[in-house]
């Protein structure tokens, strides 16, 4: 989500009469997009915005600008701690920097709840285009800021969505990924987010379609079938799990029970066996004893996770699990994510080697690193896969390939033929 505001923003700059500079000291202004998820976020973003204060010192016309969930959550803060910063812009105010700026005759204005559909993002030239289409959340997770910095859920148009998708594959990109903190939620004048996927489908000369991120309490009957009907939808799902226990989940005021979360994946299974599952998991939750982090690891065990997010729980101010001590200790904490982080290597090397041999689907993405001669791919089922570099530019090109090794982490193919 942050990268698709981002890409909002140079938009928003560019309708100003603005460019991009290779460099920060070349730059007229200089804009830090923020988040405020996890708190270690929150300090590499402090930390990066004070390298910014020698240039402002020098260039006393240099304007800075802080943007995105940080700036909305910590707006006073911010001001206190770096005062050389000259703007302060939550996610829903970035049609501001018309005016702050001043170097536009016309001021934008925002008309659709913050999805400033009335600019074109600026994207960097690839295959996949990032679409919003719902800002906020509903949910409000016991441990997640994101309610609170980015508002209550607003869906956007179907047809601006549409649009959208359309304009991104005309201007070259393969693949579009819908982006939302919980796309099950979508809902646009009695349109649901299956109606908005099967229309998406419907879009002449779009390859893949990707989507993230989805809340397990609200994954339908009906989404899950699209997995299995729908061309264009991958077979991949980013499904949060978080905890394994039930008590753990009612802290963080989830909303399902693991019986719940179990059933949902058997039903994907049984649709579509073959796809790919990927989750999040946060330990040391407060209060969080070792059955319940057993559990975690039981969970992890059984459902056997493609790959996965690992964390350790960091307390943010203004949530309500703030409230709660914060009273696993740090080395317990480390101690379970590692544990998990081991886990899940394993089975994810143990899930990549049952590919090796097979002809999958890949789209190109791009280069591998220089002095590896090797180009990047993804298979449907969201598999990194990498292919020998040829005399031939298939970045954007479905390719038929085998899967001819693994690295854990990663795929090693052949291509055997490809289309553009």
């Amino acid at each position: 989500m942050n990268l698709a505001d981002s890409e909002s923003i140079a938009a928003i700059l560019s309708s100003l009469g603005l460019s991009a500079t290779p460099s920060p000291e070349t730059a007229d202004i200089i804009v830090v997009n923020t988040c405020t998820v996890r708190e270690s976020a929150v300090s590499r973003v402090l930390a990066r915005i004070s390298r910014f204060k020698p240039l402002k010192r020098m260039r006393p016309g240099l304007r800075i600008a802080v943007t995105g969930c940080l700036a909305e959550q910590e707006k006073a803060s911010l001001r206190q701690k770096l005062p050389f910063v000259d703007y302060v812009l939550g996610p829903d105010q970035y049609l501001q920097f018309s005016e702050l700026l001043a170097f536009s005759q016309n001021p934008l204005a925002c008309s659709d709840g913050g999805f400033y559909s009335e600019v074109e993002p600026v994207r960097t030239a690839g295959i996949n285009a990032w679409i919003p289409i719902l800002r906020g959340c509903d949910n409000y997770c016991s441990y997640c800021i994101v309610p609170y910095v980015r508002g209550r859920e607003r869906s956007k148009p179907a047809e601006t969505v549409l649009n959208e998708v359309k304009q991104a594959v005309d201007a070259g990109f393969s693949q579009v990924t819908l982006l939302g903190q919980n796309v099950n939620s979508y809902s646009y004048c009695g349109l649901d987010f299956p109606g908005l996927l099967r229309r998406i489908d419907g879009v002449a000369g779009l390859k893949r379609v990707r989507f993230m991120t989805s809340h397990p309490k609200d994954l339908s009957e009906d989404l899950i079938r699209c997995f299995g009907e729908l061309p264009t939808l991958c077979e991949y799902l980013h499904l949060p799990v978080q905890s394994g226990s039930n008590t753990v989940l009612a802290r963080m005021n989830r909303g399902y029970t693991i019986d719940h979360y179990r059933r949902q994946i058997d039903r994907l299974r049984h649709c579509v066996p073959s796809i790919a599952l990927s989750t999040d998991v946060l330990c040391g939750f407060p209060d969080e004893t070792a059955e319940e982090h057993e559990s975690t690891v039981r969970l992890m065990r059984e459902v056997e996770y493609d790959s996965a997010f690992m964390f350790i729980y960091s307390e943010r101010k203004g949530t309500a699990a703030a409230r709660l001590s914060d009273n696993v200790p740090r080395q317990e904490k480390i101690a379970r994510v590692s544990e998990i982080i081991r886990l899940q290597t394993a089975m994810t090397r143990k899930k990549n080697e049952v590919y090796v041999g097979r002809e999958e689907e890949v789209l190109v993405e791009g280069e591998g690193p220089r002095e590896e001669n090797t180009v990047t791919s993804r298979t449907r089922t969201f598999k990194n896969v990498i292919l020998e570099k040829t005399n031939r530019n298939f970045v954007g090109a479905l390719l038929r390939v085998r899967i001819t090794g693994s690295t854990g982490w990663a795929l090693q193919g052949s291509v055997l033929s490809g289309k553009e």
